[in-house]
């Protein structure tokens, strides 16, 4: 399927909404394959530090391991940042300094709920997920010159726009709020927060952001089973400053995950 590029986008033009957001640039598409891909070119192009594609819908949009993301129009908020950062931090620390600072953002429109972390890259509200984040490099030469930063967020949805698959696990910041916030509105102040995180991110999690994402870690204290290369279970301890998992199993061993899936599990859960 063609991409189409799109004029306007809510009402505004690329340039309005590049100079509303405080953002270098922002390229609108109707309809795109995925964001992250135009992203990807872009960044291929020399696109600078904050550049923002924008999608109504896409048509093979994907988050983590290659997992389908139904991005439907008139919904959600699907897009994707050129990241530049100063310094690269770990691979596995990227989504949780977007998703953290996509949380901040996210928290005006949802009040008195909070949004919460999901390692490894997932937001959620009420226990439920509203927002996914997948983080890929752009290599330049022999190392590493950017990093794609793909967020789709549920804004929009009713319940039963979601697949009755996920009905019981999704939901959106319309559901979440009990409104419905604006679409620009979320996107520019999410947009404009990951530009920021992303311009000097910290080599680890230190003092007032580990703390911070403490208090929005939806995980730690419960039972979880982790499916992947270590399949285990155990009791969730929170995120270490390099961004991992602290799990302590079902031995009593505190272990460290950098990469599996994570779901919640019961009490007497065995890997």
């Amino acid at each position: 399927m063609t991409d189409r590029p799109a004029e306007r986008w809510e009402g505004r033009s690329a340039a309005e909404l590049a100079a509303r957001w405080s953002l270098p640039a922002v390229h609108l598409f109707e309809s795109i394959t995925s964001t992250n891909d135009a992203a990807r070119a872009l960044a291929d192009s020399g696109a600078p530090h904050g550049t923002l594609v924008l999608a109504e819908e896409q048509t093979a949009g994907r988050g983590r391991s290659g997992r389908a993301w139904l991005s439907p129009p008139g919904l959600g908020i699907w897009m994707s940042m050129v990241a530049r950062p100063a310094e690269l931090p770990a691979p596995g620390l990227l989504p949780i300094l977007v998703g953290l600072a996509a949380a901040k953002a996210v928290d005006a429109y949802v009040q008195p709920a909070t949004a919460q972390i999901k390692w490894p890259n997932d937001l959620q509200l009420a226990g439920r997920k509203f927002a996914g984040i997948l983080c890929e490099g752009a290599w330049e030469g022999d190392g590493p010159g950017a990093v794609i930063v793909g967020m789709g967020l549920n804004v929009s949805h009713a319940p039963d726009d979601f697949p009755a698959e996920v009905r019981e696990t999704a939901t959106s910041l319309r559901i979440a709020a009990g409104w419905q916030p604006s679409r620009p509105e979320v996107a520019g102040a999410v947009a404009f927060a990951v530009m920021r995180a992303l311009a000097r991110p910290p080599a680890q999690l230190r003092g007032g952001l580990l703390d911070a994402l403490g208090r929005r870690d939806a995980l730690q204290g419960r039972h979880v089973r982790v499916t992947g290369a270590q399949p285990m279970s155990g009791i969730a301890l929170g995120i270490s400053p390099s961004g991992a998992l602290l799990v302590r199993d079902t031995d009593g061993v505190l272990r460290t995950i950098t990469s599996g899936t994570v779901r919640l599990a019961p009490a007497d859960a065995t890997p």
